[in-house]
């Protein structure tokens, strides 16, 4: 930990930049839910038109499984964890300034928002190729299921 004083204005310079990120960083993960979300009703929809036309039995089949992985891979991104901290409680911050001068509740505060915005980027890291593995199996399926049908 830095033992240099931070001036008033570069904390609050980066207390609203910390918070600025976080909102980014919890926009995002509501973006990937409901992502995943429009996934899981694209394959719902696909399957369902895969399975009332006809085409190649076996690319027909392909395509299914392909889309059933891709709603597996849709479920476990809404099952992982998202971008859920959003910084100290106002309680937190109430019982710091009991026990710290200013100075010290200014590097808890900072302290506090650096750590959730790195426990959120690893969420995002961990959430994101899960939401991407969904969408690629999505198409590749549309793509084996269109290929049956001009095979037929």
């Amino acid at each position: 930990m830095s033992t240099k004083p931070i001036r008033p204005g570069l904390a609050d310079n980066l207390r609203l930049l910390a918070a600025s990120q976080l909102q980014i960083q919890a926009a995002r993960s509501v973006a990937l839910d409901g992502g995943a979300l429009g996934v899981m009703a694209v394959d719902a929809g696909v399957a369902a038109i895969i399975i009332a036309t006809r085409g190649a039995h076996g690319l027909r089949i392909g395509a299914l499984v392909l889309l059933g992985c891709s709603l597996g891979a849709a479920v476990r991104t809404l099952r992982r964890q998202g971008a859920d901290e959003t910084g100290p409680s106002v309680a937190d911050m109430r019982e710091a300034r009991e026990t710290q001068d200013d100075r010290g509740l200014e590097e808890w505060l900072l302290n506090d928002l650096t750590e959730d915005i790195e426990i959120n980027e690893q969420a995002l890291t961990r959430k994101a190729p899960l939401f991407d593995r969904a969408l690629r199996l999505l198409l590749l399926a549309i793509v084996v299921a269109l290929a049956g049908q001009i095979v037929q």
